[in-house]
């Protein structure tokens, strides 16, 4: 198992992420004191990236519709997680998912961590059409 490079995202393989360590760099960048929101993406591979976002108290991830179907787990803290005109309140350890598309928003209730997980499936299933995919989501150098 490697340990993957700090400073971009991964492509899905077979590593080990501290969410801890994480959480401690995100906390103490400038921009979560800026915005009450600084974010990292672990993983981001055709069809599939996984964001690990701070919140200060207040802070918030304005209405947004992600491309795919969407995961989000509050790894401590709370959140109101808002869809379909309908607030949830989610604590540590809950998780809430949604379809494409769907315009959704976040606000944390006091300092919190989410891990969010994006599925958006590939339309290629050949190489070529993957590389363009890859290429056409910015997946490749």
């Amino acid at each position: 198992m490697t340990q993957p490079r700090s400073d971009r995202p991964q492509q899905i393989a077979y590593h080990q992420y501290d969410l801890e360590q994480q959480l401690t760099k995100l906390r103490s960048d400038a921009p979560i004191r800026a915005h009450g929101r600084d974010s990292v993406t672990l993983v981001k591979d055709a069809g599939f990236s996984l964001v690990l976002v701070a919140l200060t108290q207040g802070g918030r991830l304005p209405e947004h519709r992600a491309p795919g179907a969407i995961s989000v787990l509050v790894v401590n803290g709370r959140i109101a997680f808002t869809a379909h005109g309908e607030r949830l309140e989610l604590g540590m350890h809950s998780l809430v998912t949604l379809p494409a598309r769907v315009p959704h928003e976040v606000e944390a209730l006091e300092e919190s961590a989410i891990l969010i997980n994006i599925y958006a499936p590939v339309a290629h299933t050949d190489a070529v059409g993957l590389e363009a995919e890859g290429e056409a989501r910015g997946l490749t150098t």
